[in-house]
């Protein structure tokens, strides 16, 4: 069993500078319950709802910066960034300075989300300020990018000023984001003496899998750390390795390979099946590992490592019964083009005959792996006549790649026609947008139909595929549009869904749709409401906490209620809806996320609408909770639990939560694993 202090990442959770400033933007010296009862209600309110409609009020955020409580200054300064007001970098960037640590730091990562190349200089010598300033300024300097770059490696130079580890950490994680990475600059610090900055070195390295970085991994492989180990295995992939180090990283691996940690087992697999062949007994071997998510990524390995041999096949198949190692065993087989039975379409005992909908899936879904057009046919092309609109999903998505490179053969057409008449619109939406990379005007008036039929949908995949289509082929081959097409499109009524109306945002036929009404906003007493009820008791230190109860037992987790308000109150609105009661982990990563939240199933269902996102400070460390995406400003009900700390995800999903408790669960989970309710504490 592992617990909440496992690995170098989780001293940012005990930092109480940190924790602090970020939750109830408060100084040091100030108490969380001061800060919440000088908070001006309506006024906070105005910028929640500012943030929520995404529209910049330079004068609202100005009047608080300056005469605004702690909690608002700080949540004025985040906001900017949010809403992308790039008329208030200057103001951000003079807040650097600004004696509320919390007031400061929010500024930094708000030039981080605006990418400000102005604020370089600025964010350079914040990096000497307090760690909860200087981490912030060290991530937006990485968001800034190469600009950035020179302030970065000089700030890793021998000889610079000491910093404190989570900002020299910081350092080291914002140059995985320049190409190429400076991998002199970070080499000397995975000697260091503290895990954290060894792991952000590590990251650094190993997330882009950089060449120069090999070497000086292989010594990682016996580091005390877990984490550090685990980022040292993904390091030696033959994408960095390549066939000149293979040899050199061979041995580690193989201890690797063995190490106590299941995290650090699963990178080591997957970075011993990049090698091929060359693995094949320590893969093999893998698929009987007491950690079943090991064994799954063991299963997901074994395309790599067989060959067509069908015993050794047999063998994979029998070593484990459960679901996601057989789906995975399957997938693999394909690569090698070896049909299991499991798959034969003409085997009464085939999961293609099964009842559960997700093993005809699973099938639907392996076909995607097939090495040719004719066998991934023969697997998944039936089940796009499946009863259950989940499998039929699975069967589009599997010949999606197929349909939009393979003009030549005389099923796409037929499989197009199909797909957009079907009656459940994201089998409508994955048929379209495989076609999207070839889309032409020929094809237009068949989208446009089934467009039309979308406009009944109570979700909006289907408009929006249809949208990215026309204006696809529009790029194309727009001399080739019909008039009479032209003027159908420009007919098309503008729906209420922001997303189908972001799509067509630079689409000339659809141009009037920027100007339509659109939906009317919040009242002003809700977000008050949300003020009141979320903000305030969160600045007070008084976080929500909910209970997960699986079948494999309970997560408990912490809401920043301070941090996304309107994210976590949309939660524990589902929460008490009992959404999520009897609904399944639909998406495990082994070493990555745990996602649920859809009680269609298959990844692709919510709650029929949308909300914002909200950025914020908090980190994907291990235990984090996000909220999942399919773009931007596009959550819902699915979120997700970080299973490993990974800083990539920072700035781009909302963090509203973090794992508290049943961290032994939270381990265990497998694909397809039952959730049985979610209760509020």
């Amino acid at each position: 069993m592992r617990d909440r202090a496992r690995g170098a990442l989780a001293l940012l959770v005990s930092l109480p500078l940190l924790a602090s400033c970020a939750t109830a933007g408060t100084t040091p010296g100030t108490s969380a319950h001061s800060a919440s009862a000088s908070v001006d209600v309506a006024r906070y309110a105005r910028l929640l709802a500012m943030s929520d409609e995404r529209r910049v009020d330079t004068a609202l955020v100005r009047s608080i910066l300056k005469s605004g409580s702690s909690a608002e200054r700080a949540a004025a300064a985040r906001a900017a960034g949010q809403v992308h007001g790039f008329a208030l970098a200057p103001d951000l960037r003079a807040l650097l300075v600004d004696r509320d640590t919390a007031v400061a730091a929010n500024a930094a990562y708000a030039l981080g989300l605006l990418a400000d190349t102005n604020g370089v200089a600025a964010l350079s010598a914040a990096l000497l300020a307090s760690p909860a300033v200087g981490r912030e300024a060290a991530w937006a300097l990485g968001q800034i990018g190469e600009p950035s770059r020179a302030a970065l490696v000089a700030a890793l130079a021998q000889g610079s000023p000491p910093r404190d580890p989570v900002v020299r950490s910081a350092e080291l994680v914002a140059l995985f984001k320049l190409t190429p990475v400076p991998a002199g600059a970070i080499r000397p610090w995975l000697r260091d003496t503290s895990a954290l900055v060894r792991w952000g070195a590590a990251y650094a390295l190993a997330r882009p899998y950089v060449a120069d970085g090999v070497r000086a991994l292989v010594p990682l492989a016996t580091d005390p750390d877990p984490e550090v180990r685990a980022l040292a295995a993904r390091g030696m992939s033959h994408r960095a390795a390549g066939d000149s180090l293979a040899s050199l990283v061979k041995s580690p691996l193989a201890t690797l390979v063995r190490d106590p940690d299941a995290h650090v087992r699963i990178n080591a697999l997957r970075a011993l099946g990049s090698y091929g062949s060359a693995s094949r007994a320590e893969v093999v071997a893998a698929t009987h590992d007491a950690d079943a998510n090991v064994r799954v990524v063991a299963a997901q390995e074994l395309g790599a490592v067989l060959d067509n041999g069908r015993a050794a096949w047999n063998a994979a198949w029998k070593a484990d019964t459960g679901f996601m190692y057989r789906r995975s065993v399957m997938a693999s087989a394909l690569e090698q083009d070896v049909v299991l039975p499991a798959t034969e379409l003409d085997n009464p005992d085939s999961w293609t005959h099964q009842g559960d909908w997700r093993m005809r899936a699973a099938v639907a879904d392996a076909g995607a792996s097939s090495t040719t057009i004719l066998r991934m046919r023969e697997v998944s092309l039936a089940l796009t006549r499946d009863p259950d609109p989940r499998v039929r999903v699975a069967a589009f998505a599997a010949m999606a790649p197929h349909a939009d490179t393979a003009q030549g053969h005389p099923w796409r057409r037929e499989f197009m026609e199909f797909g957009l008449t079907d009656a459940d619109a994201i089998v409508r939406a994955t048929a379209i947008g495989s076609l999207e990379g070839h889309a032409t005007a020929a094809e237009v008036p068949l989208v446009l139909e089934s467009y039309r039929r979308s406009e009944a949908d109570t979700v909006s995949d289907a408009r929006v595929a249809a949208i990215r289509f026309f204006a696809a082929a529009w790029v194309h081959d727009s001399a080739s549009f019909a008039d009479s097409v032209k003027a159908a499109i420009r007919a098309l009524p503008a729906p209420p869904d922001l997303l189908s109306r972001a799509a067509a945002a630079g689409f000339p036929l659809l141009s009037t749709w920027a100007s339509a009404p659109k939906a009317p906003p919040r009242p002003a007493s809700w977000y008050e409401s949300i003020v009141r009820t979320r903000v305030l008791p969160a600045l007070a230190g008084k976080l929500p906490r909910a209970e997960i109860e699986t079948e494999r037992g309970t997560i408990t987790i912490e809401l920043w209620a301070a941090d996304a308000p309107l994210t976590v109150d949309n939660f524990l609105s589902l929460v008490h809806r009992g959404y999520y009661e009897d609904v399944r982990f639909h998406r495990v990563v082994p070493d990555f996320v745990a996602q649920d939240g859809d009680r269609r199933g298959d990844g692709n269902g919510g709650p029929a609408y949308t909300i914002r996102d909200e950025l914020n400070r908090r980190r994907y460390g291990r235990g984090a909770v996000g909220m999942a995406l399919s773009g931007p400003d596009t959550g819902g009900s699915q979120y997700f639990l970080m299973l490993a700390p990974d800083p990539h995800l920072d700035g781009g999903y909302t963090v509203f939560g973090q794992v508290t408790g049943g961290w032994e669960v939270l381990d265990a989970l497998v694909q397809g694993d039952l959730i049985e309710r979610i209760r509020e504490m």
